[in-house]
C-alpha cells in the first residue's frame, strides 16, 4: 500500500520481490471483462503474466549486482521494476535481461502454437501471447530511451567507444525523442489513440532520462560539508514538547537533533510535535531516528537519503559537524541549476 489512500496492493512475492497491482489496473480488468467477457480477461492476464516475467528478468540480474528491488508494480500501460540505482558495470546485462526473457518466452509459445492452441475471445491464445512477447522484446530493444534498448545502447557506446556516459545518454535520449515524434505522427494519421499516448510517454521519458543524469553528474561533485549549516542547536531526550516549542519560537528552527549522553539519538521536528497532544510529552517518546552522512557524501546521495526525513546530520566519527535541512538542499539545488544554465 502506498500513500494515504489505497493505490496498489500486493498480490504475490517472487524471489523475495513484492508484486503489486495498481488500483487503475483493477479498473482496466473490469473494462476488459465488460467488453470481452471471461475469455478476454483470461487472455489479458496471460499477457500481463508475460510482463511480470519480463520485469523479473531485469530484477534477477539486478540482484546479482547487489541492486535492491523494492517491488514490481503492474500498471495498465505495463510493468515497472522499482529498484535502487544501477551501476554502470551491470547496466548492460540488467537492461538486456528483460527483452531476452520476452523473446525466449515468445519463441516457446509460438512453437507450442504450431502443435496445439486454444481460442480465447476469438484469438489463438499461445500464438497471440507469443507474438506479443516477441513484439515486446523487439520494441524494448530499440536503441532509444526510455526503452531497455536505450540503456543497452548507452552501455555499449560508453564501453566500446571513447564517448562519455553523458554523451551516450544524450544520443540515446535524442533517438528516443525522434522515434516518439515519428510514432506520434503515425498515430495521428491513423487516429490511433494508443500509439499517441505511447509516443507522448516515450518522448517525455527520453528527455527525463538525460536531464536526470546531467543533474546527477552535477550534484555528485558537491559534498555535504560544503552546504551544511554549522549553527547547531540541540534538545535533550528528556525535554518536553513545551520545551521544544519554546526553543522553536526563540531560534526560528523547526527541527533539532536530539542528544542523550552526548550522542545524537534522534530528530524532533514540528511534524512529530503536531501529532502530540500533551505538552508534557517527552521528546524521546515522539522523536524519529536520525539520518547521518559523512562529510564527503555527495549531494545526489543526500537527495536520495532525504526522501523520508526533513534533515540529515553530517558526522565525523561521533562528532556532529553540521546539519542539512530540506530547505538547505532546495536552496543549493536552485543555485546549481541557475549556474548550470548560464
Amino acid at each position: 500500500m502506498e500513500g494515504k489512500f489505497l493505490q496498489s496492493f500486493k498480490i504475490a512475492r517472487i524471489m523475495g520481490i513484492p508484486i503489486e497491482l495498481h488500483i487503475t489496473f483493477i479498473l482496466l480488468l473490469v473494462v476488459v471483462f465488460y467488453f470481452w467477457g471471461l475469455e478476454g480477461l483470461i487472455l489479458y492476464m496471460f499477457l500481463f503474466t508475460s510482463v511480470v516475467l519480463h520485469e523479473l528478468g531485469h530484477s534477477y540480474v539486478a540482484k546479482k549486482y547487489g541492486v535492491k528491488i523494492e517491488k514490481i508494480l503492474l500498471l495498465p500501460i505495463g510493468g515497472m521494476a522499482m529498484m535502487s540505482e544501477i551501476s554502470k558495470e551491470g547496466e548492460f546485462k540488467i537492461a538486456i535481461a528483460g527483452p531476452l526473457v520476452s523473446l525466449v518466452l515468445g519463441s516457446v509459445l509460438l512453437g507450442i502454437s504450431t502443435v496445439t492452441d486454444y481460442t480465447l475471445a476469438e484469438y489463438p491464445l499461445f500464438q497471440t501471447v507469443g507474438g506479443l512477447n516477441i513484439l515486446l522484446g523487439v520494441f524494448n530493444l530499440l536503441p532509444a530511451f526510455p526503452m531497455d534498448g536505450g540503456r543497452v545502447f548507452r552501455s555499449l557506446l560508453s564501453k566500446l567507444t571513447k564517448m562519455s556516459y553523458v554523451k551516450a545518454t544524450k544520443l540515446a535520449s535524442t533517438i528516443g525523442q525522434y522515434f516518439a515524434l515519428l510514432l506520434l505522427i503515425f498515430g495521428l494519421i491513423n487516429f490511433n489513440v494508443i500509439l499517441v499516448l505511447i509516443a507522448i510517454f516515450i518522448y517525455f521519458g527520453a528527455s527525463q532520462e538525460y536531464r536526470a543524469l546531467v543533474a546527477d553528474t552535477l550534484f555528485e561533485n558537491v559534498p555535504a560539508k560544503d552546504i551544511m549549516s554549522k549553527n547547531i542547536v540541540y534538545v535533550n531526550s528528556e525535554d518536553t514538547v513545551d520545551d521544544v516549542l519554546n526553543l522553536m519560537l526563540e531560534n526560528r528552527f523547526l527541527g533539532y537533533p536530539v542528544r542523550e549522553d552526548g550522542k545524537i539519538v534522534g530528530t524532533i521536528t514540528l511534524n512529530e510535535i503536531s501529532s502530540s497532544v500533551a505538552k508534557t510529552t517527552k521528546v524521546k517518546d515522539i522523536m524519529s531516528p536520525p539520518v547521518m552522512v559523512p562529510p564527503n557524501a555527495a549531494l545526489n546521495e543526500l537527495i536520495r537519503g532525504m526522501t523520508n526525513t526533513d534533515r540529515v546530520y553530517v558526522i565525523d566519527g561521533e562528532n556532529i559537524l553540521g546539519i542539512i535541512s530540506k530547505t538547505d538542499l532546495v536552496r543549493t539545488l536552485s543555485i546549481l541549476g541557475l549556474k548550470n544554465n548560464q
